[in-house]
């Protein structure tokens, strides 16, 4: 009976781990500036919130949950360090503080009364939020069923209550959008902030590590993880597109507020009063204390397989909690701030590995698919000299110059670009053979 149950748990549990700080308070912050463009905005969410997670979680069961193997005929070597920095990024250093932030800014702060110190109430919160959250990880072996069967499904119900309310009883009529640009590509960005387009890489390994201990393997393991991808992904587009509206709703009144978390508590309120702010509470916490979890087994669960068990699962989950914690004390919006430039930086990155693992067996050239990889690879030190002082301008125009790089996918064009240029290469090269050996570096 409890096999019967794993695949719909593993797809709750996914959707807990992704589904955090960033999830909730992002597609309302969407909706309000894209206003009555929300629709649109909305779809661009959809796509890198709930769509690119899912073809990352499939591209991870592709390769047999190891998400290392995604690198493997680019550089097994750039693969460990890119899980590592987006272990570092959607753990310790962004994500996982930004679900304490959350919590306490939402599901604490309004309900206090007046005069009390903001600063106390967020250390003492945030101290009992990573408490919890080391008590839920620490047993590795129970995450699974706990997140999954137990907390998830409470989260779902708040979530489907609130969103239930705002299409019978809308808070009020979109207004004109105040963003500049498309608002599909608006909302396409904007799901960058969720982190889980390169969370899904390391995350659905960690799912398929749980389901190893749970006794799956080979072709099992693969197809659970795969309907557990869909199951999160059908839910989390579900909740950004209710979520859009939301924002959108009340962008008559909401645009003049600019920190995200005043934002949505606001429009709770003003959706069901202080039910309506109760019930947003509920769901910030249950989301941000699944994700945080989530997040922490996944961080410890890599780093302990890749030393060789020489630091242990325990150790990792208690420095990641009290690490975790310290960051989470500068706020959301300055962890936000943090966290955008890196993200822009690698975003490409993940999406064209994502793409070429999808496709893995049409491409018969490794140079081809090492072409991509480097080209997708230039474009991103461009986005990443944008933001280095005196670099900005020449960055920009060399981005604006690239076709498409204007609309925000230039790296598209630079990855045929680097393929193509590489594929004739190997092929005007005698020692070069269309298809080389995996490369085991």
């Amino acid at each position: 009976m409890h096999r019967r149950r794993d695949p719909l748990i593993a797809g709750f549990a996914l959707f807990a781990m992704f589904l955090g700080a960033g999830n909730i308070i992002f597609p309302p912050y969407t909706g309000v500036h894209a206003g009555s463009s929300w629709v649109a905005a909305a779809f661009g969410f959809v796509i890198t919130g709930a769509g690119l997670p899912i073809l990352g979680a499939v591209a991870v069961a592709k390769v047999g949950g190891d998400s290392n193997e995604l690198s493997r005929r680019f550089s097994i070597t750039f693969g460990k360090v890119l899980n590592l920095l987006i272990l570092i990024m959607i753990g310790p250093l962004f994500a996982i503080p930004r679900t304490a932030a959350t919590t306490t800014e939402m599901s604490v702060l309004p309900f206090l009364p007046q005069g009390t110190s903001i600063t106390i109430a967020f250390a003492v919160t945030s101290a009992i939020f990573f408490l919890l959250s080391y008590l839920l990880s620490i047993s590795e072996g129970k995450v699974l069923d706990t997140m999954g069967g137990l907390l998830t499904p409470v989260m779902i119900v708040a979530l489907t209550l609130l969103a239930i309310l705002s299409f019978v009883n809308p808070i009020g009529t979109p207004v004109e959008s105040t963003i500049t640009e498309a608002p599909f590509y608006y909302g396409f960005t904007s799901g960058y902030q969720t982190m889980d387009g390169i969370g899904s890489l390391v995350i659905s390994a960690s799912i398929a590590m749980l389901l190893a201990k749970k006794g799956y393997e080979g072709k099992e393991k693969h197809r659970i993880l795969l309907i557990a991808a869909l199951i999160a992904g059908v839910l989390l587009g579900l909740v950004y597109f209710a979520y859009t509206w939301i924002g959108a709703s009340g962008s008559s009144f909401l645009q003049g507020i600019s920190d995200r978390t005043v934002m949505l508590t606001t429009a709770a309120n003003r959706l069901a009063g202080v039910f309506g702010q109760a019930v947003l509470g509920i769901i910030i916490f249950f989301a941000c204390l699944t994700t945080a979890s989530g997040l922490t087994v996944t961080f410890a669960q890599y780093i302990n397989k890749l030393t060789n068990n020489r630091v242990p699962y325990k150790v990792l989950v208690a420095l990641v909690t009290v690490f975790s914690f310290a960051i989470s004390q500068i706020g959301v919006e300055g962890i936000i701030s943090l966290a955008a430039p890196v993200l822009e930086v690698i975003y490409p990155i993940c999406i064209v590995l994502i793409l070429l693992n999808l496709f893995d067996r049409f491409i018969k050239s490794d140079a081809f698919y090492r072409g991509a990889m480097l080209g997708t690879i230039v474009f991103s030190i461009f986005l990443l000299l944008k933001y280095i002082p005196g670099l900005a301008d020449f960055a920009n125009n060399v981005i604006k110059w690239i076709p498409l790089g204007g609309k925000g996918f230039g790296y598209m064009t630079t990855a045929v670009a680097g393929a193509i240029i590489a594929y004739v290469i190997a092929l005007l090269l005698p020692t070069q053979t269309t298809k080389t050996k995996l490369n085991s570096v």
